[in-house]
């Protein structure tokens, strides 16, 4: 009998020794990236009357135009054939449409004159590189005349966006998007400033995990602070046992001199990608000024992040878009810089 017990004893070890071989490490690549509306809205947003409001709209768009999407996404697509992520979680992926003459947001306007999510389509293919977008997440959906007089309405949708290196290795299990319960009202009300998220669910070498992005929000502190304890509550997008990546810009200041939401956030379990990879080094990655076309003056804080839980762990990390050598054609690619990580699941 003892000899039958030490034999099921061995037996079993035997096959835990084999289980845990198969439970090779993984290795995932993500990056996170704001990509600027083109135009600051703080003239918009703090206009005190409905005339400076659309003048402030027309000159919003002039810097639409001026700062260029089609040539910044081929920037954008030029920094993700560097760090080659399977995961890209886009921040500000915005939708602008017009309707001309302006009949003062009676009917939305539907004419799409600058699409990000189409521009960054066509600047990957022409780089052979093979990404798709697992779904685009609309939230701010703002429509104000241009012009004084006003000449056309514009409106615009702020959206996210997850993006997946297309991989027979990489199978997608699960794809949600979702909105915050807490939203900001602007302009008394008219506008209502809405925040989200994009997640999905992967499996890479047997081992299942959560990505998500999210971009928290930038006009009202206590706003951003509720929607960051959103995302960690029960029901919330990154409430899970599984291996999680957060991805976003969470105007929220590395340094705690901002919002407690970064510190919030670390208090719930998640380890922050950039100090892992490079201790003591700040990684400033905010911001370059509204005009992409001037070179500007350093960055002065950190706010996009790559955060992990239960179990990813960050061994390299980088930032892209801070330095000359990044523009194109004279414009930067965003005004914030972007972050890359590569992570392994042990």
């Amino acid at each position: 009998m003892k000899g039958a017990a030490a034999l099921l004893a061995l037996l079993a070890c035997v096959t835990a020794s084999a289980g845990e071989a198969k439970r090779s490490p993984v290795t995932v690549r993500v990056m996170t990236r704001n990509l600027y509306l083109g135009t600051n809205l703080d003239a918009i947003v703090q206009a005190k009357s409905t005339r400076e409001a659309f003048s402030a709209v027309e000159k919003g768009w002039a810097n639409v135009q001026a700062n260029d999407f089609p040539t910044r996404a081929r920037a954008i697509a030029k920094e993700i054939a560097t760090a080659r992520p399977d995961f890209v979680g886009f921040q500000e992926l915005s939708l602008y449409r017009t309707q001309t003459p302006a009949d003062f947001t009676v009917t939305p306007a539907k004419t799409v004159v600058l699409d990000y999510a189409k521009e960054l389509r066509k600047a990957l293919a022409a780089r052979k590189l093979h990404y798709r977008f697992l779904a685009i997440g609309d939230e701010t959906d703002a429509e104000l005349p241009s012009g004084d007089p006003p000449n056309m309405d514009i409106r615009l949708t702020i959206r996210d966006g997850l993006l997946a290196r297309i991989d027979k290795k990489i199978k997608i299990r699960r794809v949600r998007t979702g909105l915050y319960s807490t939203t900001t009202p602007l302009f008394g009300g008219f506008v209502i400033a809405k925040r989200g998220w994009v997640l999905a669910d992967a499996t890479v070498g047997g081992r299942t995990f959560r990505v998500v992005t999210t971009h928290l929000e930038s006009f009202n502190d206590t706003s951003q602070v509720a929607q960051g304890k959103e995302l960690v509550a029960p029901g919330g997008p990154v409430a899970t046992n599984l291996p999680t990546i957060l991805l976003g810009d969470l105007n929220s200041r590395a340094d705690g001199t901002g919002t407690p939401t970064h510190a919030n956030l670390l208090a719930e379990g998640f380890q922050d990608g950039w100090p892992q990879a490079h201790p003591g080094d700040i990684g400033l990655t905010c911001c370059h000024g509204d005009d992409l076309r001037v070179v500007g003056g350093p960055f002065y804080s950190r706010i996009d992040y790559v955060l992990m839980r239960n179990g990813f762990r960050a061994v390299a990390a980088g930032i892209v878009g801070e330095a000359p050598g990044d523009r194109l054609d004279g414009l930067w690619p965003s005004d914030h810089a972007g972050v890359w990580a590569r992570l392994r699941l042990p």
